[in-house]
């Protein structure tokens, strides 16, 4: 294996008839856990590309969901190797580098070297087993494909080559008729993704193009609960559908997780203090910030404890679990012969790219040639990057006879601390272990939210009580947008692995207190259920009620239901879900207002009164507000400072009795700290009012 370190690569963007070339090509979310990143079916599992922003797609590794946080430039999946009957011409006896990553302008970085079968294309979307509609028309099919195209003329003419020689491959589905990740075509992850295609080369690297007979069959596989909420399972298989051998195969995973990607110019790409650093142990390459600086999407920066830690770890070599060619090393290109990244750059020649990135050749770094970096000459455990923190892990090399299949495993994992990256490192290596045994909560419950006048109701199922384990529901509540559920509960580090409830209900049955394997986990008080029930339509549902709330601001509430767990078992509880607007799920979105004002305007308040920087509502991610209550439905604001200037109007239309404004003036300003006097004007009458600034 081998980490390698990128250089930056001034902004030039490709061509769109390049991208008018990717036909079949579509794109999907994974937004089931704490991960959430938008993947296509042609290998490549994220684009936050910042050499070329406009072609970015978000969420690109967004971590927390929600949070718009993205870490992933680009992930993506590399083949390499000799084959003398390959697809295009190959006069020279080069190797083939076959690559899903789009990180540049030179031709090696066009996004055309896998393309989808299509077969297996449908609508808009890259093909997942919780979307039925992206499924391929009339379902998938019963086989895999015997074919390529030789030529890029073939390919335009869609002129197939096909291999008649190979086996057949069948193409085993579940009862719904979704090609699962288990032999039997059962699903292994509560959500997965499934995409089939091959090798293709749109571009000349210097001329002429060329790539391997090469068949992939790809998938990714998430899960929810809290101890699978941090990581993405990607299965990558390389099948030979030529007539010839593959040799001196490589089979890798491009990483490139930048701290912080964002989408918005010209910040398209992290700032500096990202490094590398590989656990040999764990075959697990990973990144960081080390400088703990960065720009926020919110404005300022983001100090060492908001940026997130983020990896590749390897559970299956092509040959087998434990692959005795399997290294690490820091690969400096500027200590090679041209480091510039264009076509006579080992950054964009296939060739070069293959021996210094593939098979590891001539690693400065690497001094006793064993594949694994020497702590890089400071004496440092990581790696530093000059820009952006690629992570290049390459297993080979071996053979791939034709109608060979041979199969690469990773996890993309994530966490909030080193701690807490390795916790959930290792807990996907003991599922891969397991063989995805998965250990689930109880059903997630249905939420649904009415706001009331300094209130709020929830009402949710009660399916998660039918499960044998079920001990309890956990309400949760949240001030500042999902980002912080509650009290925090630390570790020994001082991370935090969990939030306090508000409140906790469970079954009388003498099982009570922290559970000791989860520490701060408390299993309840013994409470009971009953308190709880409600009779809606004829059912009994669940109910509850919270007071403590101010009219006009946002709230969210997550429900969950949680296990009672063992002295060897930990409780489990359902992960909080990513988006409060999805009806059926476990989180909600809601303000609570008082009712519309029919016939009096005395009821009228500004909310908080003074404002004051610190305060409750201050905290919502930057968020600066204050709120005019008790509206009648349709009526004007107009906001004056002391010396009677105007500063703002405001148009209450929205059909509540609340309107918010964000404390600039007319000329998009923050206001001064000072006194203010506000004047309503409508239907049923007008009146006046003052309230206080302090910042």
């Amino acid at each position: 294996m081998s980490i390698n370190k990128y250089i930056f690569i001034i902004v030039m963007l490709l061509p769109f008839s390049i991208f008018g070339q990717r036909e079949y090509i579509r794109w999907n979310i994974f937004d089931i856990n704490k991960v959430r990143t938008k993947f296509n079916n042609a290998n490549q599992l994220c684009n936050g590309n910042f050499q070329n922003t406009i072609f970015a797609l978000p969420p690109a590794f967004e971590y927390p969901a929600g949070s718009g946080i993205n870490y992933g430039t680009d992930v993506a999946f590399i083949i390499g190797g000799y084959q003398e009957d390959a697809g295009g011409e190959n006069p020279n006896n080069y190797p083939h580098v076959d690559a899903a990553m789009t990180e540049g302008p030179a031709d090696f970085w066009d996004p055309d070297h896998y393309d989808p079968y299509v077969e297996f294309v449908n609508g808009d979307r890259a093909s997942m087993s919780d979307d039925p509609e992206s499924w391929p028309v009339g379902g998938f099919p019963s086989n895999l494909p015997n074919y390529y195209y030789k030529t890029t003329a073939d390919y335009v003419n869609r002129n197939k080559t096909i291999s008649p020689q190979l086996e057949t491959i069948p193409l085993l589905r579940d009862s719904t008729g979704w090609p699962g990740a288990r032999e039997d075509g059962t699903r292994i992850g509560e959500q997965e993704s499934f995409s089939v295609s091959y090798s293709i080369d749109h571009l000349a690297e210097v001329a002429p193009e060329r790539w391997l007979t090469l068949q992939t069959i790809t998938r990714g596989m998430a899960w929810s609960g809290r101890y699978y909420e941090d990581f993405i399972v990607w299965i990558f298989t390389g099948r030979n559908i030529g007539h010839t051998p593959i040799t001196d195969t490589y089979f890798a995973i491009w990483s490139d997780f930048s701290f912080i990607s964002s989408f918005n110019p010209p910040n398209g790409f992290g700032d500096d203090g990202d490094v590398c650093f590989y656990d040999r142990e764990r075959q697990f390459a990973y990144s960081w910030d080390i400088d703990g600086y960065e720009t926020s999407i919110t404005g300022g920066v983001m100090d060492a404890q908001d940026i997130a830690w983020a990896g590749t770890v390897v559970l299956k070599t092509p040959t087998g679990d434990d692959n005795n060619e399997l290294g690490v090393t820091g690969y400096d290109p500027v200590s090679n012969y041209n480091a510039q990244t264009t076509n006579i750059g080992n950054g964009a020649r296939k060739r070069e790219f293959y021996r210094f990135n593939l098979m590891n050749a001539d690693d400065p770094r690497d001094t006793d040639g064993d594949g694994i970096c020497e702590t890089f000459d400071d004496g440092k455990d990581y790696f530093q990057a000059d820009s952006e923190p690629v992570q290049i892990l390459s297993s080979g090399p071996f053979t791939l006879e034709p109608g060979e299949v041979d199969t690469l495993i990773i996890a993309t994992v994530f966490g909030v601390s080193k701690l807490d990256l390795f916790k959930n490192v290792d807990q996907v290596i003991q599922l891969h272990k397991e063989n995805w045994a998965v250990i689930k909560p109880p059903p997630m419950p249905k939420v649904y939210v009415k706001a009331g006048d300094k209130k709020v109701e929830l009402t949710w199922d009660r399916e998660a009580e039918k499960d044998s384990l079920f001990e309890g529901y956990r309400v949760y509540k949240s001030y500042d947008g999902g980002v912080s559920w509650g009290l925090p509960i630390t570790d020994i580090y001082g991370d935090v692995i969990l939030f306090k409830p508000m409140e906790i209900f469970d079954l009388k049955n003498g099982i009570t207190g922290v559970n000791p394997l989860v520490p701060g986990f408390s299993l309840g008080q013994d409470s009971g259920l009953e308190a709880l029930w409600k009779v809606v339509n004829g059912d009994t549902v669940n109910h509850f009620v919270d007071t403590q709330v101010n009219n006009g601001y946002n709230y969210r509430y997550a429900v969950s239901a949680y296990t009672r767990g063992s002295s060897i078992k930990p409780p489990l509880e359902n992960s909080i879900s990513n988006d409060p607007s999805i009806p059926g799920d476990n989180t909600v979105a809601v303000i609570p207002n008082a009712a519309v004002s029919e016939n009096t305007l005395n009821n009228i308040k500004v909310v908080p009164n003074p404002y004051i920087v610190s305060a409750e509502w201050e905290s919502q991610l930057g968020i600066r507000r204050i709120d005019f209550t008790n509206l009648p439905e349709v009526c004007k604001i107009q906001i004056y400072n002391v010396a009677g200037e105007k500063i703002k109007t405001l148009y209450h239309d929205n059909g509540g009795s609340t309107e918010s404004w964000d404390l600039l003036s007319e000329d998009n300003q923050e206001i001064a700290p000072g006194l203010y006097f506000y004047y309503v004007e409508s239907k049923i009458g007008s009146t006046q009012g003052k309230f206080v600034i302090v910042l």
